[in-house]
This record gives structure tokens, C-alpha cells and sequence, in this order.
């Protein structure tokens, strides 16, 4: 796709940080949006930004549930004829310590981070495959989905998943002779977003375990670490538009701030590593981990 113009949008976790800059990017370049978020009050505050001049539908919608992922593509259909492209945006993060996470908790980020993406692959590239014009997938990853760091148990499992399906899905694309529907998939280091503030979103029943990993003073050291990053880290709206230039160039992989050397040093050491049945954590983690003693 490199004619936006007249497209639909569909970009979850919609209402605030990336989300809700991937949809001011659509929207500069001609495209009609669904935004759909599990929050009421921001949802509707967005959708007031963006305007409420019958271009915009906000959709409430629990990413988790994949009957309400199928609800968010019927009504964007609904309401606008098609879909064209789709963000996989939607996502959470928590620190926490592999063997003290809950099910519920596992179930929760898994539910969020990775079955949405399974989901919205199910639910709206079928219907694209029947449009037959130009459409485009997209998920957003992280850095987190090609590395792992202490405290990262739940979100780089999700993020590795959520590479693969896409990977996947690119690849059956192909396979099936599906001319038109591009696939990216984005994999971001620190950028300015509010995926440090899990509370916003936690269910209430998981509030208590949520805030007990700041007890943990490493896991607190590794937050108030990404915290300061995440503050300085790249805005939103350079990021949606490395992702708007990945869709234009059909490229499958795009990583806005997680392209600099020491980003692509640690991740080829540990893909090599991966390859190669040698652990490359060691003197990386180390590192990380001497970084947290300052804090």
C-alpha cells in the first residue's frame, strides 16, 4: 500500500500513546478509523480528537476475547464497507519473576499481547482476502520479541510469540498466492508510550499481585530504568511514521529506536546464540544488571 487515501483503519489500543498515534497518522494520510480500546472514558476522549465528523468509530473492545475482536471487525465493515488495514496495537506490560506470576496473571498478558494478535489475524484478513484491493497487517512487537531481560518473563514471551505468528502469517500469504495483503511487523526499543503504567488496565482481581512486583528491588530498579527511557525515548509520532513508511515499502520488519548499535549487538549475539546452542546472556546481563545497582 502506498495510496492511503480512502482506506479504513483499524488500530487497537487506539485511545492513547501509539495507538492513538498510529490513528492521527492515518488519518493525515486520507484513511477513515476504528479505534478500539477496553477504556470508555479515554476511547470516547479520543475519539474526540480525532473528530467526530462520521470518519471516526471508536469501539469498546476487550482484545482478549476474541468474540469481541470478531464484534470490532463486524462493526468497522458495518460502518465503513471494508477494512484495509489493521493495527495489532493493543498491549501491556508488567514486570515479574517467572516461577511468582500467576496463571491468572500469565493468562492475562498472554490474553492481551498474543491472542489479539491471533485474533484479529482470524477475524479481519479473511475479509480482506474477499475484498481483494490492497490491504496491509500490521502487529507491533517489541525489541522485547528478539531479546529477553531480567524481570521480561511474561511480555518477551508474548512478543516472541507475537514475531512468530507474524512471520507466519507473512509466509502463508505467500504460500496461498494472497497478491494483496502486505504484512509488517514492528518491533520498537524505548519510545514514548504508556506501557509503563499496567495499572491503567489490570483487572481487578489481579490489582494486588500487579503492585507487589515493585517490592521486588530489581524488578523496581529494572521499571524505574525503562520509566526514564520510555520519558526520553522516540515519539509516538516518529515511530507511526517509520511504521506508515514500512506499510509504503511492503517491508516486514521495521525497529524504530531498537536499530542503534548496541540494540543490534545484543540481539545478533543472541540469535547466533539461539543458532548455535550458545548461551549469549551472560556478559549482556550482567551489564543490565550492574546498570540497575545505580538506580
Amino acid at each position: 500500500m502506498k495510496d492511503f487515501k480512502g482506506s479504513v483503519a483499524v488500530i487497537t489500543g487506539g485511545a492513547s500513546g501509539l495507538g492513538l498515534a498510529l490513528a492521527k497518522a492515518a488519518q493525515a494520510r486520507g484513511c477513515k478509523l476504528v479505534i478500539a480500546d477496553i477504556r470508555e472514558d479515554a476511547l470516547a476522549a479520543a475519539a474526540k480528537a480525532l473528530g467526530a465528523n462520521g470518519e471516526v468509530l471508536a469501539v469498546k473492545t476487550d482484545v482478549s476475547q476474541a468474540d469481541e475482536v470478531e464484534a470490532l471487525a463486524a462493526a468497522a465493515v458495518a460502518k465503513f464497507g471494508k477494512v484495509n488495514l489493521l493495527f495489532n496495537n493493543a498491549g501491556i506490560f508488567a514486570s515479574s519473576l517467572s516461577w511468582e506470576t500467576s496463571a491468572d496473571e500469565y493468562d492475562w498478558v498472554i490474553g492481551v499481547n498474543q491472542r489479539s494478535v491471533a485474533s484479529g489475524i482470524r477475524s479481519f484478513v479473511p475479509r480482506m482476502i474477499a475484498q481483494g484491493d490492497p490491504c496491509h497487517v500490521v502487529t507491533i512487537s517489541s525489541g522485547a520479541g528478539l531479546t529477553v531481560n531480567p524481570g521480561f518473563a511474561t511480555y518477551s514471551m508474548t512478543k516472541h510469540a507475537v514475531l512468530a505468528l507474524t512471520e507466519a502469517l507473512w509466509l502463508d500469504l505467500r504460500a496461498q498466492k494472497v497478491p494483496n495483503i502486505g504484512v509488517t511487523i514492528a518491533m520498537p526499543g524505548m519510545t514514548q508510550s504508556g506501557i509503563m503504567s499496567p495499572e491503567k488496565t489490570t483487572p481487578s482481581a489481579l490489582k494486588g499481585e500487579v503492585g507487589e512486583r515493585l517490592g521486588n528491588p530489581v524488578l523496581k530498579a529494572l521499571e524505574t530504568l525503562m520509566q526514564a527511557g520510555v520519558a526520553g525515548g522516540l515519539s509516538a509520532e516518529a515511530l507511526a511514521d517509520q511504521v506508515f513508511a514500512a506499510i509504503a515499502a511492503d517491508d516486514l520488519y521495521v525497529l524504530p529506536a531498537f536499530d542503534d548499535e548496541g540494540s543490534r549487538t545484543f540481539a545478533t549475539a543472541v540469535a547466533t546464540g539461539r543458532a548455535s546452542g550458545t548461551n549469549a546472556y551472560p556478559p549482556f546481563v550482567d551489564a543490565f544488571l550492574e546498570t540497575l545497582s545505580t538506580l
